[in-house]
């Protein structure tokens, strides 16, 4: 029986990866956390955890997660006891609401690995609609 591995690095899929895979129906990257390998008789199933747009934070197999797109490797554990922390953690939240701007999917995978629930595509965002603001300030100012 061979190991899962990732797309493009060929790398095995270990439980506490950060793992993200791109969706085309927002634009966006999806994150979630490798919980656990199953062994069945199919060969290996992969548990992650995600939390979900309209939804909440839950379990899902790679399949469902992966939603027909390659899934990446994001960050992976610096040990065995970083690996399950990231797990404790990520198991903790399920259940939990999803919110756009304060607990989307990059902020609970972000929780889970790092102990800081952040989301670089808010941040981005962010920044896009502070510098739209000072232009239109800037543009109305002028006339």
């Amino acid at each position: 029986m061979q190991m899962p591995t990732y797309c493009f690095t060929g790398q095995p899929i270990q439980p506490g990866d950060w793992v993200r895979a791109f969706s085309a129906r927002y634009g966006v990257w999806h994150h979630g956390i490798v919980r656990r390998l199953i062994f069945v008789p199919e060969g290996i199933a992969v548990e992650i955890i995600h939390n979900t747009k309209g939804g909440n934070v839950a379990v899902a197999d790679w399949y469902e997660f992966a939603a027909g797109n390659p899934v990446l490797l994001h960050r992976r554990p610096e040990s065995a006891a970083h690996a399950a922390a990231v797990v404790a953690r990520a198991e903790a939240n399920i259940g939990k609401p999803y919110y756009l701007f304060a607990q989307n999917c990059e902020h609970f995978a972000s929780f889970a690995f790092t102990g800081q629930a952040e989301s670089e595509t808010v941040k981005a965002a962010g920044w896009v609609v502070v510098g739209v603001l000072a232009v239109a300030a800037l543009t109305s100012d002028s006339r």
